[in-house]
């Protein structure tokens, strides 16, 4: 014992550089180990708050009947269940203008009892019903054009019983975001979506009972408890409710007429492949903390070993054996990292608690919150509608196992790095004493070239992957996953390859000079046994500028997304069918500079192959709204829209509605006007004997749809509307009108105007150009709104704008929607607005799905589960920069300790303080230069090969469209001037303190002979 105090006593400056780097290390993979844990479960209960109603609950339906309200709620006991019962086979006659019919002209009536509504809407005109009445939600009263007092007229289909309804008031939901919406999906928009049935009209449950029971269908949804959920909770709720979904239409007689959704599976497979994806994006900053600490360790062990070269090669001599030798530095070692291993996890756990994640989500911050589609940060841009908190979220760090682990094996390491040197073969006292130490075994054996090829071999993996999670350890690829920190790895193995090559060369042509400094300091750092500092510089620059890449590309990528996600600044998606004004709307929001109304379907392109998504929008008009990437539209995206609107051979002509009437025989009949830009008028009935009045003018009229009962034979004649009128039937055959412009047809049918049918200009993705068999050259057709229609292929795009990515076509809507309307009578009515600028107030709007591209992009970014990555980068960069200062103050300390006497030998024959303290500084800085510069060099090459491939989803696959490389200049070269001026400014302070021993020096010199 006395002999280890003495031996440490002697090198007190190197040990304690080693207690330090020890500590730091240990302190940086603590720190970060109880991040990623405390993160990881506030994104939990985040993504949980935040997720998708349907996310977070189970919507059961079936036929209503006796005692099946009691077993369901028995099935789910212990979670909160709400019931509602829906009315079959009512209507509403003589509805508003706002409503849409079915083909043969009825308007369904969707008539609820629903339990608890009041705890969940807020009343906003009149009453809640006391008696017979009905309550309205806002949007159907919208659509019906009734408020508070008025009368509904609902229809009993069966019986043709008409039942008086009043409405006693209106209401709208509290929280728009709650489950409980799901018992009414036409809550917000008064349709539901794709059907002619309107509502909902809520009644009570005794009138319901009543007059509405017959043939009626029941619905239960059902909220398991869900607060403070962690990964296996959220799992384990997902298999209960998938084993009483199993066994629930037998145990409560819902039979085969039971339907159960829940999206529970989807949140537990997304949470745990999200989880999958955060703990791959650790494996690069804690290899690069465990390379860079493990490294200054070897560089402190290699100093110490240099410094007791002539003790050890004594007590070699005297007969110690290696075995003895490295049971010595091992209890050296351990005494060094016991500090680390003890204090590190208690004050890592501390530090944590208050470092909050930055804008975190929460229901109440992002309505709609988290979906299970793959898009921005996992986001969904179909339910998120709001902003983003600025405030933080807390976290909750503990002091678990895994913490205690990872220091533990920190240490562990250390010891092993400080010891293993003391494992080398021994040598003669003669040349440990006088000969220059040889190369490591590492170079000797030809490791560093090993390393070198498996980054390669990683690179060349990780391009054939589509994502580097999902198999291998914790489901990492473990080559995969370490394919960064190999790369950085060769610049330190470049670096120390270069420097005697570079040395001999810089030298060469200093001594042509007159700077005996300079000349010097590149002598001595060429004949150096190590290069530690170089190395440290190169390892430290390449972590940082790989990590500051990945983050900086992540970061980027969102934007990216977010941008092909949405097509434009703010996309407004309909959630039923756009009110007339819509347009006027939007157009008046704040901030708003431009509104393009489009519509979209999935099309087929060939038997068993996955649809095509259809966007049809004014090419014209989008020019002003379009974003994207320029690699998705070959170009500008504009280039593109202009070459498909001179492609645009044909479309509607832009008429006016004057004032006329329409007399009819056969009705009743509806008429519906129809305009080039997808609104619809609807201008009323008329029968036998009662013309039908147009009153006023409004521009852009495109035709009329007329809709007539199922095989009913009707005439249908226009008058003040200039031009020439056919008629399309619905299975597409002309009509031609009589000489005063009566139609006679059977069934409902559309009047246009006579147009050149050419074919419809279209740009579409490869894959669905090349499933169509499709040619630039030639005319194609697909298949849109089960119809053929002729397109012309403008352009072959690697994506669509607005899509997810996948198999598109992009067609330009004036030509599509003239040919489908002129050739069959189809009008398809805007589904979507397509809006530039920065608009707000976009909440006061109803009915639709608000797609935010800025907000998207900040939603994801504020992930809690991305936040662990981009934070453990800054970690890596943070802790290479305080790892390398240590690792080159030591190195410094300890040349100027070992070149005492060389120093005080030349000073004695004449070299000047000055000159030695100049030639220190040059070696220093000859070697922090070559470093920084080989480790600059390797971190691009690393960043550009490896980074893009490194970026996921949550669902751990890669973004669409592909990473672009961000290398985040500002951070990477304030990291470099940081680090080299840190080596610089050491090695001064060095130099200038061994100047001033140099007079105490010269007289020590031979004192050991």
């Amino acid at each position: 014992m006395a002999l280890i105090v003495r031996r440490a006593a002697a090198a007190k400056g190197l040990l304690a550089a080693g207690a330090a780097v020890m500590f730091i290390a240990a302190l940086l993979l603590a720190g970060l180990t109880a991040y990623a844990g405390a993160a990881v479960e506030a994104g939990v209960r985040a993504a949980v708050a935040a997720a998708a109603p349907a996310e977070r609950s189970v919507l059961v339906r079936g036929a209503a009947g006796e005692g099946r309200d009691e077993a369901v709620r028995v099935a789910y006991a212990g979670s909160e269940v709400s019931g509602a019962s829906y009315a079959s086979g009512w209507a509403i006659t003589n509805p508003g203008g706002g409503a849409t019919p079915d083909a043969n002209g009825v308007v369904y009536a969707d008539v609820v009892a629903v339990d608890e509504l009041r705890r969940y809407a807020d009343l906003t005109a009149g009453a809640w019903p006391a008696g017979a009445g009905a309550a309205l939600a806002e949007p159907v009263a919208k659509v019906l054009g009734v408020t508070a007092g008025d009368t509904v007229r609902l229809l009993d289909r069966r019986t043709e019983e008409i039942v008086p309804v009043e409405v006693a008031g209106l209401w709208r939901p509290k929280d728009v975001n709650d489950p409980f919406w799901l018992l009414l999906p036409d809550v917000f928009s008064g349709r539901l979506p794709q059907t002619a049935t309107h509502g909902p009209i809520v009644v009570s449950r005794e009138v319901f009972e009543k007059r509405f029971a017959t043939g009626a269908s029941a619905g239960w949804l059902v909220r398991p408890d869900l607060s403070g959920a962690t990964l296996d909770s959220v799992a384990r709720t997902s298999e209960e409710a998938a084993a009483v979904a199993a066994r629930l239409p037998e145990e409560s007689g819902l039979g085969t007429s039971a339907t159960i959704t829940t999206g529970l599976s989807t949140l537990a497979d997304r949470l745990e492949r999200a989880d999958l994806v955060r703990r791959s994006a650790l494996v690069t900053p804690v290899l690069l903390l465990a390379v860079l600490g493990g490294y200054a360790l070897t560089l402190v062990a290699v100093l110490l070993g240099e410094a007791r070269r002539a003790e050890t090669a004594l007590l070699r001599a005297r007969g110690a054996s290696r075995r003895q030798l490295a049971g010595l530095a091992a209890a050296e070692a351990f005494v060094l990292v016991i500090p680390a291993a003890l204090l590190a996890p208690p004050l890592a756990v501390f530090l944590v608690g208050h470092v909050p994640i930055p804008g975190g989500l929460s229901r109440e911050t992002i309505p709609g919150g988290l979906s299970r589609e793959t898009i921005p940060g996992g986001l969904s841009p179909e339910t998120i509608s709001g902003g983003l908190s600025s405030g933080t979220m807390p976290l909750e760090p503990a002091l678990t196992a895994s913490v205690w682990l990872i220091a533990a094996l920190a240490a562990l390491g250390g010891v092993v790095a400080l010891t293993v040197p003391a494992l080398r073969k021994a040598r003669t006292y003669v040349a440990e004493t006088a000969g220059r130490a040889r190369l490591s075994m590492f170079r000797r054996a030809g490791l560093d070239l090993v390393v070198v090829a498996l980054a390669v071999l990683g690179w060349v993996q990780l391009r054939q992957y589509s994502s580097p999670v999902g198999a291998g350890v914790g489901g990492v690829d473990p080559l995969l996953a370490a394919a960064p920190t190999l790369g950085v790895l060769t610049g330190a193995v470049a670096a120390i390859r270069l420097l005697p090559p570079v040395a001999r060369f810089a030298g060469s042509r200093l001594g042509r000079g007159v700077s005996r400094s300079a000349l010097l300091g590149t002598w001595q750092a060429g004949r150096r046994a190590h290069a530690g500092p170089m190395v440290m510089l190169a390892l430290a620059v390449a972590a940082a500028t790989v990590s500051w890449a990945v983050a900086g590309t992540a970061r980027t990528s969102l934007d990216d997304q977010a941008e092909q996600q949405v097509g434009a600044d703010l996309r407004v998606v309909e959630e039923g069918g756009a009110p007339d004004d819509r347009l006027a709307q939007l157009t008046a929001l704040p901030g708003a500079t431009a509104v393009v109304g489009a519509w979209r379907e999935s099309i087929p392109l060939t038997a068993g192959s996955d649809p095509a998504e259809l966007v049809a929008l004014d090419t014209s008009a989008a020019r002003e709204v379009m974003l994207a990437r320029e690699d998705a539209t070959g170009g500008a995206p504009r280039e593109l829209l202009d070459a498909m609107a001179r492609g645009r051979a044909s479309r509607m002509p832009e008429r006016v509605l004057r004032p006329g009437q329409i007399t009819t025989s056969g009705g009743p009949v509806r008429t519906i006007a129809v305009f080039t830009d997808g609104r619809r008028l609807d201008l009323g009935v008329s029968t036998d004997g009662r013309p039908l009045r147009i009153t006023g003018s409004v521009p852009g009229l495109a035709g009329f749809l007329v809709l007539v009962p199922a095989d009913t034979e009707v005439t249908w004649r226009i008058t003040g509307q200039p031009g020439d009128w056919h008629g399309i039937s619905r299975r597409g055959a002309a009509v031609s009108a009589e000489d005063d412009g009566t139609l006679r047809v059977t069934g409902g049918f559309a009047v246009t105007p006579l147009v050149l049918r050419e074919p419809v200009p279209v740009a579409m993705t490869s894959h669905a150009f090349t499933e169509l068999n499709a040619s630039t050259d030639r005319t194609v057709f697909l298949a849109v709104q089960g119809v053929s229609v002729p397109v012309r292929v403008v352009e072959v795009v690697d994506r669509v704008p607005g899509t997810a990515g996948g198999a598109a076509v992009l067609a330009d809507r004036p030509a599509l929607d003239a040919a489908l309307f002129t050739a069959y009578g189809i009008a398809p009515r805007t589904s979507e607005w397509w809006v530039s600028g920065n608009p707000s107030g976009t909440a006061s709007l109803t009915g639709v799905r608000v797609l935010d591209r800025r907000e998207l992009a900040r939603a994801a970014a504020a992930d809690p589960f991305g936040a662990v990555s981009r934070v453990a980068l800054f970690l890596a960069a943070f802790g290479a920069v305080l790892l390398a200062a240590a690792g080159i103050a030591a190195d410094s300390r300890a040349t100027a300790g070992r070149r005492a006497g060389e120093l005080a030998i030349m000073h004695t024959l004449g070299a000047g303080p000055r000159l030695l303290a100049r030639s220190l500084v040059v070696e220093q800085a000859f070697l922090a230069g070559i470093g920084a510069l080989a480790g600059l060099v390797v971190g691009l090459l690393v960043a550009a090969a490896m980074v893009p491939l490194l970026v996921l989803t949550p669902t751990a696959v890669r973004p669409v469209p592909e990473p672009v490389l961000e290398i985040g200049w500002p951070a990477t070269a304030g990291s470099v001037a940081l680090l080299v001026g840190v080596a610089l400014a050491l090695s001064a302070a060095t130099a200038a303190s061994a100047a001033r021993r140099l007079p105490a020096a010269r007289l020590r010199l031979g004192a050991d002979r």
